[in-house]
């Protein structure tokens, strides 16, 4: 009698654990501590408490055939997307989601095995996990076929989207340029194309971003019919994003620019234009058709900012582009106008030292010396001031500056 009792509540103890769906872990350190010392890798679900699709998995995590799978052969997390604390972890790891929920499969030292969007049945829970388990279908291993050959649609579509959650531009150009060579054209309006260009790009010179660039209309219909409205402009819009503040940026042709402007027209961000391309657009201006045409440039920006912060701002870019002092009694006159107007020592100090700059690159030295004896006068009443981190870095930047410019000027 006490044997059978002892059975049945072993029995009853094993339905409860897999009848509970996956087993999670507290935190995502005790998750990789359990995987080291187990041997087993991580699985990391990524959602959002305000997400209906990330909701309507729990009944199918819960499942007692997915559970039994995952708990033998994973360490599990939930990461909680709306948690700063437990976002960290993601941005440790430079990893970026294009969208969620997202799956994310981890060896035990926490590098990205394999990655999906879940489709949601129990059967394709689990196959998400066994293509996490096999090395052959891994969308870590991908760029090991991609370099032994493999140009398979699936494959370089999986790779690239990798490439993007793990931010490896280089790599993921490369992949998604393939991609497109490789994709057929007769099916570049299919809801596939478009998850493509939401998920996998990170350059708009691709094929891809051009065609959906000019068929939103279609991508706002995908969108909708998921409840997503208006989120493939978000899409296309962080895409062009992206390509003006690339590192690359700087070395934009006109044409480029140009092209840019009117991508941003295209997905309804006309009113931005001015204050995201500016920069670019002068630095274009100053490589292509001289400084004359890229201050005539600036200088209509500046005629439509009364802001002393932002005519400094306009100082700073010409100290830092252009090639020499020859405008500078023009960029002179912005100074005159901010310095009045500025009442924070930390903006006066970084006034006074953008002062110098301007006077080292006319040919001035005697009053650059002035200037930097100023700046350090307000920037010790800055440091007074500052209390938070975030402030005392600010001081800490300018401070090095002028310890620099004066040591250049000596």
């Amino acid at each position: 009698m006490k044997k059978t009792l002892l059975s049945a509540t072993f029995i009853f103890v094993s339905y409860l654990t897999f009848s509970q769906g996956i087993k999670w872990e507290p935190t995502i350190q005790s998750a990789f501590a359990k995987a080291k010392a187990e041997n087993k890798p991580v699985f990391v679900e990524c959602f959002h408490p305000n997400c209906p699709i990330c909701m309507s998995l729990e009944p199918t995590l819960k499942n007692a055939e997915v559970g039994k799978f995952y708990n033998q052969n994973f360490i599990n997390y939930k990461l909680n997307l709306s948690d700063a604390k437990q976002v960290k972890f993601l941005n440790d790891k430079k990893i970026y989601l294009p969208g969620f929920p997202l799956f994310l499969y981890f060896d035990k030292n926490q590098n990205v095995l394999h990655h999906t969007d879940p489709v949601n049945t129990p059967k394709d829970f689990v196959n998400h996990a066994k293509a996490a388990l096999d090395p052959n279908t891994q969308s870590g291993t991908a760029w090991k076929r991609y370099q032994a050959g493999s140009r398979d649609v699936g494959m370089l579509s999986s790779l690239a989207y990798l490439l993007r959650i793990t931010q490896d531009t280089t790599r993921n150009i490369k992949v998604a340029n393939d991609l497109y060579g490789v994709y057929p054209k007769d099916k570049l309006s299919s809801q596939e194309s478009w998850e493509i260009a939401k998920k996998c790009l990170m350059d708009v010179d691709n094929g891809f971003a051009e065609f959906w660039l000019k068929n939103l209309a279609t991508a706002k219909k995908y969108e909708a019919a998921k409840g997503h409205d208006g989120n493939e402009t978000n899409a296309m819009g962080m895409l062009v994003q992206m390509a003006i503040y690339s590192p690359k940026a700087s070395k934009y042709s006109l044409a480029k620019v140009n092209k840019l402007k009117q991508y941003m027209n295209l997905i309804g961000a006309g009113q931005y234009v001015a204050s995201n391309t500016w920069q670019i657009e002068a630095q274009a201006l100053i490589r292509e058709q001289g400084q004359d045409k890229a201050m005539a440039f600036i200088q209509n920006m500046v005629s439509q900012t009364s802001q002393p912060q932002m005519l400094v701002y306009y100082v700073t870019f010409y100290n830092v582009n252009f090639p020499d002092g020859k405008l500078a009694s023009q960029v002179r006159n912005w100074l005159n106008k901010a310095l009045p107007q500025l009442k924070e020592p930390l903006d006066i100090a970084n006034a006074r030292y953008e002062s110098a700059r301007l006077y080292k690159k006319a040919g001035d030295t005697a009053k650059a010396k002035q200037e930097i004896a100023l700046a350090k006068t307000s920037l010790a009443s800055a440091k007074a001031k500052a209390t938070d981190t975030n402030g005392k870095k600010i001081v800490e930047n300018i401070g090095n500056g002028i310890n620099k410019l004066a040591a250049e000027l000596k």
